[in-house]
């Protein structure tokens, strides 16, 4: 399976030290260069952790065209991940931004964001617990509503308490 990462669901990932299953949960990970220069930026949580994790994940959009096209309602790495997403025919968008999900879905990309690769690893039996991991990215105040936070450990059939 492929998977094409946007820059926030790998800051999380970073946050709680689990870049790792990205490469246990899935085939060829792919980052746009747009993305990669947004994480790498020297002051961003985990850029030295995520700019030697992502060295060899770099790809180059070659349809500037459909950039451009996404770029007129999202910023430049959701826009070329999007765009790398058909053209290295992936299985999986990584995004968490509601915007860009929502306009992924509509262009018939399969999204799947930090708190699914969560889940995901664990039904796969590479996490034996989310909850912890999804209170510590609370703490670190990464967004997740109280809503989604249920939900997840709905799923992960782990108790809030």
């Amino acid at each position: 399976m492929i998977i094409i990462c946007d820059s926030s669901p790998i800051i999380a990932l970073a946050a709680c030290d689990k870049l790792d299953l990205l490469d246990k949960l899935f085939d060829k990970v792919f980052i746009p260069n747009a993305v990669f220069k947004e994480l790498s930026v020297p002051d961003k949580l985990e850029s030295l952790k995520i700019t030697i994790w992502a060295q060899t994940k770099i790809a180059e959009v070659k349809n500037r065209h459909l950039v451009q096209a996404f770029n007129l309602v999202l910023d430049i790495g959701e826009s070329e991940a999007m765009a790398l997403y058909w053209e290295k025919k992936a299985d999986y968008l990584l995004i968490d931004e509601k915007k860009g999900r929502k306009i992924a879905a509509y262009n018939g990309q399969k999204v799947i964001g930090t708190l699914g690769v969560l889940l995901l690893a664990k039904q796969k039996g590479s996490l034996s617990a989310v909850k912890p991991l999804i209170d510590l990215l609370k703490l670190l105040d990464i967004r997740i509503s109280d809503e989604l936070y249920k939900k997840a450990l709905l799923l992960a059939k782990e108790k809030s308490e």
